[in-house]
């Protein structure tokens, strides 16, 4: 394989190829969403449809409207940035305390989103020398900034976690002072937003 620069900067085999394949729209990639069967089409790297795209063999293009995970999640978190915004700070809306465990005597703070919950130090709430508790997202526990409330959400196939002795196998919404047992660790749940004060308004009454 001898390669060779052309003009424009593409590298191309010159022993396979008389000119730049790129420039001549002779590499091909797959572009879904591209007809009415739903099947995608190809297009040239370096024809108008493909000029924005680096030259790949055989890249693969998202469909119109595909929205990547992070966006997603950018636009989940609107509500919440509002309120950061509005308040020059991410607030604390509540509280849990660990009651039993090797972080007894331990508060973690809850934030305005989906808390996350694990061992590792990448989680929101990083629960130690608690091994029976997942590294990485053994648990959720999310505030819901429009409605004011607090829900426990287990980790897909997920076990040990339990609120007031009864195990969570769904979204289960929380109510103050509830226990909240993870792995062999307990925790109390202490909201400081509820139906007496929230963020949003400043009060407790509905807007």
């Amino acid at each position: 394989m001898a390669l060779t620069e052309c003009a424009n900067g593409h590298l191309y085999d010159s022993d396979q190829y008389e000119s730049c394949p790129y420039c001549q729209g002779g590499i091909n990639r797959v572009e879904f969403g591209g007809n009415d069967s739903g099947v995608g089409k190809t297009v040239g790297i370096g024809t108008p449809d493909g000029a924005p795209i680096t030259p790949e063999i055989g890249a693969t293009v998202a469909p119109a409207g595909y929205r990547s995970q992070s966006a997603a999640a950018e636009d989940t978190g609107k509500t919440v940035a509002v309120l950061q915004k509005k308040l020059n700070v991410e607030p604390v809306v509540g509280w849990i305390v660990c009651i039993e465990g090797e972080e007894k005597g331990k508060d973690h703070r809850l934030f305005p989103k989906n808390n996350t919950i694990g061992r590792s130090e990448k989680m929101d709430i990083c629960i130690k020398g608690d091994n029976a508790i997942s590294r990485e997202n053994h648990a959720r526990l999310a505030y819901d900034v429009k409605h004011n409330a607090f829900h426990l959400i287990p980790a897909e196939n997920t076990n040990g976690i339990y609120v007031n002795d009864e195990p969570v196998y769904v979204p289960t919404k929380l109510e103050a002072y509830d226990l909240i047992e993870l792995g062999e660790s307990k925790f109390m749940f202490v909201p400081f937003c509820s139906e007496k004060f929230n963020w949003k308004d400043g009060t407790g009454k509905e807007e």
